[in-house]
C-alpha cells in the first residue's frame, strides 16, 4: 500500500533534541564530592509511532477515534501517550530517518486493531441490547482510516562517568529523551541508591553516606569497615583495636588498661576498682578440673598447693593456689600454657607481689 507518500510528520514540542540538552538535565541531580560527572558516550535514536484516526458509522451517526501504534504494530497505552506528550506535537519539515516499510506495517496493524475494537464493541452492544436481531440485520461499516501521522521521538542510550581522582565508574542509562530521569547511582558496596557520590581514601567510589572518616586517623573508609570502640564509642580503623579478652568487645588499644591483679590489658568497662571481672569472679576448683590438670602437667611444683581457684578470659587462665598462709597467682596462656604472670601474697594481709620472670622456674618446676 502506498499510504506513506503524503504523511504528516510530527515531534513533541518539549523534548531534548541534542546530547548537550540531555546532559544538562542528567548532570544537575548528582553531587560528586571532589570529582565530576560527564557523559561516557550517548546516542539519540529517532524512533517512530503512528497516529491513526478512524471514522465509523453508528446507525445514523458517525464516530471518530484515534489509535497510536508503535513501530512493531502494538497499540500504545493511554499512559504512554500522555507521558510522551503525543497530543502536544509540532510538524516536522522532513522525516528524520527512513520510515516507509515500518510505517506501512504499523498502519496495517493499526487497521486490524481498529477493526477488532469495533467488532468487540458491536458484540458488547448486541449482548445488552434487546434489539440484537435488528443490529445484526443492520450491521456496521468497517472503521474508515481518515488521517495518519508519524510521530518521531528520540530514545537515549549512554553512560554517565563519575570520576574522583584517578578512579572512575560508569552508570548506564536509557529511555525516552522526553521522560528520561537521571538514574540513581547504586553503590557497589552497600547496594544503596543515591545521587551523592564520594570516594574512600583508597579510591573506591561509593555512596557518600556510606563513607565515614576514622575518628582517630581521619582516614575515609566504608562505614561497615570501621569498628566502634565499646569503651569510647569512637569509630576507628580495625587495626587500632583489639578484642577485650574479658568483655569480648572491640576496644581501642590505646585505652586498654592493665588489671591490677592479673595485669592483663582489658577494656576500662571490664574494671571495677582497677580489677577485671575475671579476677573478681574466681571460682573454687578441684585438682581433677581438666584446665588445672593441664597446668599441673606443665608445671609440677604447682601440685604442692592444696586448694585452687580459677577464672578465664578469652586468652588466659587465671589460677590462684592457696595454703594456710600463702597464695600464688599463675596466669598462663590458654593455648600454649606459657606463664604470663606470677605473683605471691600473704593470706592474712597485703596485696599481690609480682614475681619476676627469672624466678618463675623456682615456683613452677
Amino acid at each position: 500500500m502506498d499510504s506513506t507518500s503524503q504523511l504528516l510528520h510530527l515531534a513533541p514540542v518539549d523534548e531534548p533534541t541534542s546530547v548537550h540538552q540531555l546532559a544538562e538535565r542528567l548532570f544537575s541531580v548528582y553531587a560528586v564530592d571532589q570529582g565530576s560527572v560527564r557523559l561516557a558516550g550517548c546516542r539519540l535514536e529517532n524512533r517512530l509511532f503512528v497516529r491513526l484516526e478512524f471514522r465509523i458509522a453508528q446507525h445514523a451517526a458517525e464516530e471518530t477515534f484515534v489509535l497510536h501504534v508503535d513501530a512493531d504494530g502494538r497499540e500504545v497505552a493511554d499512559e504512554m501517550v500522555e507521558a510522551l506528550g503525543m497530543t502536544g506535537v509540532i510538524e516536522l519539515e522532513r522525516p528524520p530517518g527512513i520510515f516507509e516499510p515500518t510505517v506501512d506495517r504499523a498502519i496495517e496493524a493499526g487497521v486490524r486493531l481498529a477493526a477488532q475494537r469495533c467488532s468487540g464493541r458491536e458484540q458488547e452492544n448486541a449482548a445488552t441490547d434487546h434489539a440484537a436481531t435488528d443490529h445484526a440485520a443492520t450491521g456496521h461499516a468497517a472503521p474508515e482510516l481518515i488521517a495518519t501521522a508519524v510521530l518521531w521521538y528520540k530514545f537515549a542510550e549512554g553512560k554517565l562517568r563519575f570520576t574522583i581522582g584517578e578512579k572512575s565508574v560508569d552508570l548506564p542509562f536509557s529511555g525516552w529523551a522526553r521522560t528520561l530521569c537521571p538514574p540513581p547511582f547504586v553503590c557497589p558496596y552497600s547496594a544503596v541508591s543515591t545521587f551523592e557520590i564520594a570516594a574512600t581514601d583508597d579510591g573506591r567510589i561509593a555512596a557518600a553516606a556510606q563513607i565515614v572518616a576514622c575518628d582517630e586517623t581521619g582516614r575515609r573508609m566504608l562505614a561497615d569497615e570501621l569498628i566502634t570502640c565499646s569503651a569510647t564509642g569512637r569509630r576507628v580503623v580495625p587495626e587500632l583495636t583489639q578484642l577485650c579478652p574479658v568483655t569480648n568487645q572491640p576496644v581501642l588499644r590505646r585505652v586498654m588498661v592493665p588489671c591490677r591483679s592479673c595485669e592483663q590489658p582489658v577494656s576500662p568497662t571490664a574494671l571495677q576498682n582497677d580489677i577485671c571481672k575475671a579476677c573478681r569472679e574466681l571460682k573454687p576448683i578441684d585438682k581433677t578440673d581438666p584446665r588445672l590438670v593441664r597446668a599441673l602437667a606443665e608445671y609440677p611444683l604447682l601440685d604442692r598447693w592444696p586448694t585452687w581457684q580459677l577464672s578465664e578470659t578469652a586468652t588466659v587462665y587465671i589460677l590462684v593456689g592457696s595454703s594456710t598462709l600463702k597464695r600464688l597467682m599463675v596466669v598462663v596462656d590458654k593455648e600454649t600454657l606459657a606463664a604470663k604472670r606470677l605473683a605471691t601474697a600473704n593470706r592474712l594481709f597485703g596485696g599481690w607481689k609480682r614475681v619476676e620472670p627469672p624466678k618463675y622456674d623456682s615456683l613452677l618446676r
